[in-house]
């Protein structure tokens, strides 16, 4: 719990610091950045996956590279999930034309999910992580020491893992 607790406000400080650059920025290119990912100012590179959405089409992370992505890790029977939702809900709102957003539902039911995103007006695409395997993927390449649900990454426009955040993210 200690190891969460110092991983915890810096963490807390670069998702806030994203989230303001994008707000003033516009996603622009900076010659200053901030790479929480890992630990370290190394590159890490996001991986590609391929899924199915809930409304039947793939969605693949090389098609959506050029804008930043928010990738939110979950699940309808997460408890933490449902906290989250809302916040991620109203922040779509209000960045989906500078950021794209993607929700994969891990180890989930499609009809759970389905029922999950109408719950909480989720307009964002939806994917399905049947076996958690996109999730791990992303843990290895940011060198995430711990894992749970929910967990986000922040993706840059050039495709790479700026930060992650593990647990559920609040409007503060």
């Amino acid at each position: 719990m200690n190891t969460r607790k110092k991983l915890f406000f810096p963490v807390l400080v670069s998702i806030a610091m994203i989230l303001v650059g994008l707000a003033i920025g516009g996603c622009g290119d900076s010659s200053a950045s901030t790479n929480t990912a890992g630990g370290n100012s190394a590159v890490k590179t996001a991986p590609d996956f391929n899924v199915k959405s809930l409304n039947g089409e793939n969605i693949s992370f090389s098609s959506l590279k050029g804008k930043p992505l928010v990738l939110n890790f979950a699940a309808s029977w997460c408890g933490p999930c449902e906290i989250e939702a809302p916040v991620l809900a109203k922040v779509y709102e209000k960045y989906k034309d500078k950021i794209n957003f993607v929700e994969l539902a891990v180890k989930d039911q499609e009809e759970d999910q389905r029922a999950f995103a109408t719950r909480h007006g989720l307009k964002f695409p939806i994917g399905l992580d049947p076996d958690g395997k996109v999730l791990y993927n992303y843990q290895k390449a940011g060198k995430v020491n711990m894992s749970g649900i929910p967990t986000t990454f922040f993706i840059d426009k050039d495709g790479n893992i700026s930060a992650f955040f593990i647990g559920p993210i609040s409007e503060s």
